[in-house]
């Protein structure tokens, strides 16, 4: 993170120039750089956040960063919004959410990690990556890459998050990792080229009597296209296509509104998806359907949502609510009906996310905070709390993982 000394250098030249357009300011005008209520002015706030890091540099007990501080101040900056979807993103974060969101794909190897006894972990290879092509394995202790030792954790340590940036890197570059697997007396290098890694958002399966079955985890960057060809795949199933589609959005947090809104576009061919409004009215917008429909009127739909339902998901569940195109069963949705975009900022990089508008369900109704109540609320069973203490235990334990490994 040392992207902040073009920003320091920026706040500082704003600073110069503001003291130097003072000494041209007289004497009894200088009041006006002060609010009328008495309350203090930016000139003099941003000269009390670097006396605040002076202060800190001199006097702290530990080394200070500066860039840190700087960084800390922006995020208190938009905190002070007290919106818990407005806030910073450093550039790296900004660049994984690129990846993740956006374009949903990434140059890596293709394997799951966490961290476990100070080094990094495979949960698994996925299918079809150089991982495991290369023969890494569940369990696989990664304890260096390129010759670097691993440590998560502690003062000086790492973090899950500078690994991965590690390990994911340009598409066809070459990355060695050292590997501790159980029942090898000594460490080994693998050597991976990183290939393209995609990440779905969508899975799919055929149940029996004609029924499909689909599941948006999120809305990224190729949901739209996942979705059409999991669509279309169970439409033209060989046991005589699908007539009743499941489509489940529970835990599905949201993501991208123009994916929302084309997964519920494919079964409506008329009317408003969804509206958006904000303070500003460029922010202003409405979505109508589009009047061809990638899912026939006479396909069945019931739609799966929870608590955890938010966003994006609550746009579809609203959009298929209102029009009554399919039915609504579970447990009320999150309730965020709002907007965020990302504003990259110039000086420094990085960028900002600022909720910018309130959207609306195709009946005028905004469901912040408030959530979608479905058409039939089913309650998830729930363990008895000596069931649910004994599987936070073999959770905690790690007692089927170790099982596995063993067998």
């Amino acid at each position: 993170m040392r992207f902040y000394r073009k920003h320091t250098l920026s706040i500082i030249a704003l600073i110069v120039a503001v003291a130097i357009s003072l000494l041209f300011i007289p004497v009894g005008d200088r009041n006006a750089l002060s609010d009328r209520d008495g309350s203090r002015n930016t000139y003099t706030m941003l000269n009390a956040l670097n006396e605040v890091i002076r202060k800190a540099e001199s006097n702290y007990y530990k080394d200070v960063e500066r860039e840190k501080m700087y960084e800390g101040a922006i995020a208190g900056a938009l905190a002070a919004l007290d919106d818990p979807y407005s806030f910073y993103l450093p550039p790296r974060d900004q660049k994984r959410e690129a990846e993740d969101l956006y374009h949903a794909k990434f140059g890596g190897l293709g394997i799951r990690i966490y961290p476990d006894k100070g080094f990094i972990k495979i949960a698994r290879p996925l299918p079809n990556t150089p991982a495991l092509k290369a023969g890494l394995q569940s369990g696989d202790y990664i304890i260096k890459v390129n010759g670097n030792p691993i440590h998560i954790g502690g003062p000086k340590g790492q973090t899950v998050e500078d690994v991965v940036d590690i390990l994911r890197g340009e598409i066809g570059t070459p990355v060695t990792v050292t590997v501790q697997r159980r029942g090898h007396p000594e460490p080994f290098d693998v050597t991976l080229i990183r290939a393209e890694i995609p990440i779905d958002s969508i899975e799919k399966t055929v149940l029996p009597d004609g029924i499909g079955y689909i599941q948006i985890s999120s809305f990224t960057g190729r949901t739209s296209e996942e979705f059409r060809n999991a669509l279309t795949a169970l439409l033209n199933a060989k046991e005589g296509g699908m007539k009743s589609l499941i489509l489940d959005l529970r835990d599905d947090p949201g993501g991208l509104l123009e994916a929302a809104k084309y997964v519920a576009d494919a079964f409506l061919s008329e009317g408003i998806i969804v509206s958006t409004k904000g303070r500003q009215s460029r922010f202003d917008q409405a979505y109508p359907a589009d009047r061809d429909v990638l899912c026939p009127p006479e396909v069945n739909l019931v739609v799966l949502v929870n608590e955890f339902s938010a966003s994006g998901s609550e746009i579809v569940a609203g959009a298929i609510k209102d029009s009554k195109r399919g039915i609504l069963l579970g447990t009320k949705t999150f309730g965020k009906g709002v907007v965020q975009q990302r504003f990259p900022l110039d000086n420094g990089g990085g960028a900002v996310s600022l909720t910018i508008s309130t959207y609306y369900t195709p009946s005028g109704v905004s469901i912040n905070e408030t959530g979608i109540t479905p058409d039939i609320v089913v309650d998830p069973a729930k363990l008895e709390t000596a069931e649910a203490a004994m599987r936070q235990e073999m959770r905690v334990g790690k007692y089927v993982n170790d099982f596995v490994e063993k067998w």
